[in-house]
Formats: structure tokens, sequence, C-alpha cells
């Protein structure tokens, strides 16, 4: 079980990492390169949770099978600063944006096959969701994933 503290909210290392990602996603547009692969991440700042991690599911104990699950999808984070630099958006702004995006939970396997298979969001977000001012819990929220120490949405 992952019992590690949530990360800083965009620590400078993080912040840092993610303009250089910027810059490696402009890079290979520009000059014609490959796709992205999603595990990048978890390669640029390894282990992850050591500096993106948001918590653990409150559902969460020491008996409970769990999962490290991104929680905006490494595709979504992909897709989103790749449209945003085709929009031609400021390298920092788009940094910005996948630094507070970028996060790592625990939470139980459960939880991920609800996630990837009963919903069908293991690589896309909830319906209306915008990279730039949607809430990065938000698929989590809408499989009833709640972290501790987060609130939970008012019903």
């Amino acid at each position: 079980m992952n019992m590690h503290s949530p990360a800083p909210q965009q620590s400078p290392v993080v912040l840092k990492t993610c303009t250089l990602l910027i810059s490696h996603f402009r890079n290979l547009r520009e000059h014609g390169g490959g796709g992205f692969h999603t595990r990048l991440f978890s390669h640029m700042l390894h282990p992850e949770h050591q500096y993106v991690f948001a918590g653990r599911s409150i559902t969460v104990d020491q008996t409970t099978p769990t999962h490290p699950e991104h929680v905006v999808p490494c595709a979504v984070l992909i897709s989103e600063c790749q449209r945003m630099i085709g929009e031609d958006a400021p390298d920092a702004q788009i940094a910005a944006l996948l630094a507070k995006h970028w996060k790592v939970a625990t939470i139980t396997k459960a939880e991920q096959q609800r996630l990837d298979f009963e919903l069908g969001l293991k690589s896309k977000m909830p319906p209306g969701w915008r990279f730039e001012d949607g809430d990065t819990l938000a698929r989590f929220h809408a499989a009833n994933i709640y972290l501790a120490g987060q609130p939970s949405p008012v019903v």
C-alpha cells in the first residue's frame, strides 16, 4: 500500500520538468518527430509519487489491493499539450497547466476497474472537461473516488 504524503503543488522541479517536456513536444512537432509514449511521464520524474502524488483513495486500507493511477490520464495530458502547442499557446502557460494536472494517486484495484471499464475513462476525461480550467479530480469524482484529505463534492 502506498502511504506517501501528497506532493507540494507545482514544486519548482515539477514546473521545470513540465517546461522541459513542452519544449520537447514542440521540438518533435516542428521537426516531424514521431509519437509520444504515455510512459514518458513516469520516466521524467521517478518515482512519480515523490513529486506529483495527490493522495490515496479513502477506501484504501492495509488489506486493499492498490493501483497507482494518473489522476488525469497521460494520453489526455499529451493530447492537450499538443493541442495548445498547435494553437501556439506560450510554453509557460502550457507547462503550468501540465504541472497542475500531472498527479498520481493510489486507488483500489476495484476503483481502477470502475474507471477503466465500467465508465470507459481509462484514457479520457469526463465529457465537458477542459485542460485550461477543468477540475483535475473530475475523472475520479465521476467514479465516486475521493482522496483522503480532499473535499468531496456536495451532492
